[in-house]
């Protein structure tokens, strides 16, 4: 699991399912064109079972995906009553669409909803959350041709094309449960043991 840049590995030991490590694993650059493939490893949280091992596990190769798409998701933690697998995530900086740097409050922090260990028919689990070409809006009024998103709703960066464009992020990408200002870099969620509520922690970027 070498990156070049998020070097970090966060690991949970689920307690709603026993002997299951989750390992969230970053994107090797600001933007990350391998994470578009699912083969690469980039930019995934995966659970794996260490009960049943019988080798080295490959991180690429094996595991159960919990989700992937996901730039930077440092924080991640199990809502003890329904085991909902959550994650906040750090997002790209230097992001422009449509020619305008609009990377000083765009886009957003997120916190993401990855479904339970012991359900697999969550409609989220598995799933592509946008990264490297689909990110979350915050300070909508900084985006060009910006009618049709609103605080929250995935937008693209760069130039628009057939394949990379707003209806295709919005339709075909999980979007956050939640959205953060920009760069206020979560670097870790918790929550309380009646699953009631949950606390984030900020790093704060540049």
């Amino acid at each position: 699991m070498s990156n070049s840049d998020h070097v970090t590995r966060t690991l949970l030991l689920s307690k709603k399912a026993p002997g299951t490590l989750i390992v969230a694993r970053g994107s090797t650059s600001n933007i990350d064109d391998e994470a578009s493939d699912i083969t690469s490893g980039h930019s995934q949280i995966k659970s794996f079972n260490l009960l049943n091992r019988t080798g080295v596990y490959d991180f690429s190769n094996d595991g159960h995906l919990l989700g992937w798409g996901l730039r930077n998701d440092v924080g991640v933690d199990e809502e003890p009553v329904g085991g909902g697998i959550y994650s906040v995530e750090n997002s790209a900086d230097d992001v422009s669409r449509l020619g305008v740097d609009v990377h000083t409050n765009n886009p957003a922090e997120e916190l993401n909803y990855l479904g339970t260990l012991n359900n697999n028919t969550s409609p989220n689990q598995g799933r592509n959350f946008g990264y490297p070409t689909c990110f979350s809006a915050w300070n909508v009024t900084e985006l060009p041709q910006s009618s049709n998103i609103t605080v929250g709703s995935q937008f693209s960066i760069g130039m628009p094309s057939a394949t990379v464009n707003d209806n295709n992020c919005k339709n075909n990408y999980v979007a956050p449960r939640l959205v953060f200002q920009a760069h206020m870099a979560p670097l870790d969620i918790k929550f309380n043991p009646a699953g009631t509520e949950a606390w984030i922690t900020f790093h704060g970027s540049w």
